[in-house]
């Protein structure tokens, strides 16, 4: 499939889950809360991407992440009753890095330019567990650079896919102002393999507002092309956030 048209599916499909209309589930208005996610995260990424015969390994460090991040940001948005709950997250990042040996003779240079969509609906099963039903759409743009001596080689692609995943959510309250929440999710379509975790523990500071910190992590494994075409990614980006929720 061309890449404009997986992107114009993607798109479609995670806006169709992301408003899933509350009056399907046959809920009054009045009890549907719904709460706009703001935060940033310190993201580490690992692994490997492969582009042709180039293969530069990834390892940003949280004590590089500012050093190499070009930009970043990070929103969310959830409603939800007691039965049912719709939810988008989006994460763009511009990460630039490099490595050089010590005696300078060689690098090896890696660009990153990722997006990642997330909608998911939830059903509670137990009183503080839901099951997930997720899409998530990734777009990535990479550009590869390794120097030997005074012979470089550069080579760039951009790729997108969508994985489609199942999880478990697990939200409990501690005390009258603080929860704990944990999210897990696996799957696959685009990519041989995509997982996500996440923890948190938010403080309710009043009805509206709300503060929370935790670790999250974006895994995933994509292959694509042949040749000089082929294109490989096995990373996961994960790292500390801290953030702010705003509830209405």
């Amino acid at each position: 499939m061309a890449r404009a048209q997986r992107r114009s599916f993607a798109l479609v499909a995670i806006a169709l889950l992301a408003t899933v209309s509350p009056a399907q589930a046959e809920s009054p208005a009045s009890d549907w809360r719904q709460t706009v996610f703001l935060y940033g995260m310190g993201a580490m990424i690992e692994g490997d991407a492969q582009v042709g015969p180039l293969q530069v390994p990834v390892d940003v460090g949280l004590s590089d992440f500012f050093d190499v991040l070009k930009f970043g940001g990070m929103a969310a948005y959830r409603v939800e009753n007691d039965d049912w709950s719709f939810s988008g997250d989006v994460t763009y990042m511009n990460l630039g890095g490099s490595k050089v040996t010590q005696q300078g003779r060689a690098s090896a240079g890696l660009d990153v330019e990722q997006l990642t969509v997330m909608a998911t609906a939830g059903r509670r099963i137990l009183p503080h567990l839901e099951a997930l039903v997720s899409l998530a759409y990734f777009d990535v743009d990479a550009d590869l650079r390794v120097r030997l001596l005074q012979q470089v080689r550069t080579a760039g692609r951009e790729a997108s896919w969508v994985d489609a995943l199942i999880g478990l959510n697990y939200e409990v309250p501690l005390g009258s102002k603080w929860r704990y929440t944990l999210r897990g999710d696996i799957g696959g379509l685009g990519a041989d393999l995509t997982w996500h975790a996440l923890t948190k523990f938010t403080y309710q500071s009043s009805e509206r507002f709300g503060w929370f910190a935790g670790y999250r992590v974006i895994a995933y494994d994509y292959k694509d092309g042949q040749g000089l075409n082929y294109q490989h990614y096995d990373l996961r980006q994960h790292g500390p956030g801290l953030g702010v929720s705003i509830s209405f």
